[in-house]
């Protein structure tokens, strides 16, 4: 199963922002022909005035009446500089208006921007650039507010998919997984579903729920996922490690990540289909008899 975006080739893909950046680049060229005009004509109106107020004030030294004739004329050049100088201001506004479609064509772009660099268009999840380059932010603006939560998780034998039924089929458990995560997380603003690699994934709460309403999530996700999702009569399941900085006193979002990684190794020497969350490395892990008797809840062939 293949997500809509995953028909495009990449100069497809890349099109939409190549556009743009030709776009602004031909309209900066034309500010700087305003720009460069505008500039030759404002030097040329100055020393137009300069000269001209010169010339008067040399026709009028020493005569005994005002040279009416030379006046005239410094008046005609007067509207000459006038003229030039709204000609100037037009072209002002001409520039306001090609700042003001750069803008806009620029906050249209924006969301596509933020998916191409930070979205994986498989499983409709954020990647794991998005992590390097926020998730510092997030752990100190959730300092004062119970910390930043982090769940690192995979899926249990996520290979043997690959290998029994093809990469494909690895492809959907992936999606199904994302997409039973994505609903229970509701589109929780300061909550985050990252793909960090391959069947690797971080769930981070940026300070929006209490630790132990985090875990309590992350355990209707896991108990979830054995619940509805199989595939080919194989139940699909996850294991996940849990850190909170406050609570383990990282001093960074990679201690945090470090301690994730290594409760996740935890769950899996423990029998995997488990959290191991802060200062926890007790509960029971599914058995063996439980997870054939959800796998068995499918038949064969049946994807749910």
């Amino acid at each position: 199963m293949k997500s809509s975006d995953e028909h495009l080739s990449p100069g497809e893909k890349v099109y939409p922002l190549k556009f743009l950046c030709d776009y602004v680049m031909q309209r900066r060229e034309e500010l700087t022909g305003y720009e460069t005009q505008d500039l030759k004509e404002a030097i040329q109106i100055m020393h137009s005035l300069e000269s001209l107020v010169g010339r008067l004030d040399a026709d009028c030294q020493g005569a005994s009446a005002i040279p009416c004739e030379k006046v005239l004329a410094a008046r005609q050049k007067l509207v000459e500089m006038h003229d030039a100088v709204e000609r100037h201001r037009r072209q002002l506004t001409k520039k306001g208006l090609i700042f003001e479609d750069m803008n806009h064509m620029l906050k249209q772009a924006e969301p596509l921007i933020h998916r191409m660099v930070f979205y994986d268009s498989l499983v409709n999840a954020y990647n794991r650039y998005f992590y390097v380059s926020y998730s510092t932010e997030m752990f100190h603006s959730s300092k004062g507010h119970g910390g930043l939560s982090l769940a690192f998780f995979d899926i249990d034998n996520f290979k043997q998919y690959n290998t029994d039924f093809g990469h494909e089929t690895g492809d959907l458990v992936l999606q199904l997984v994302c997409d039973l995560i994505q609903r229970k997380l509701h589109r929780t603003q300061g909550l985050y579903l990252i793909r960090m690699g391959g069947d690797e994934f971080v769930i981070l709460d940026e300070g929006v729920m209490d630790y132990a309403a985090f875990l309590q999530l992350l355990s209707d996700i896991r108990q979830s996922i054995v619940d509805d999702r199989s595939i080919y009569g194989r139940a699909v399941s996850i294991s996940m490690g849990v850190a909170n900085a406050e609570r383990d006193a990282a001093q960074s979002t990679w201690d945090l990540y470090r301690l994730a990684d290594a409760r996740l190794y935890r769950a899996k020497n423990l029998g995997k289909n488990r959290v191991v969350d802060t200062g926890d490395e007790t509960k029971e892990p599914m058995t063996e008899a439980a997870g054939t008797a959800e796998a068995s809840k499918e038949d064969e062939g049946v994807l749910s």
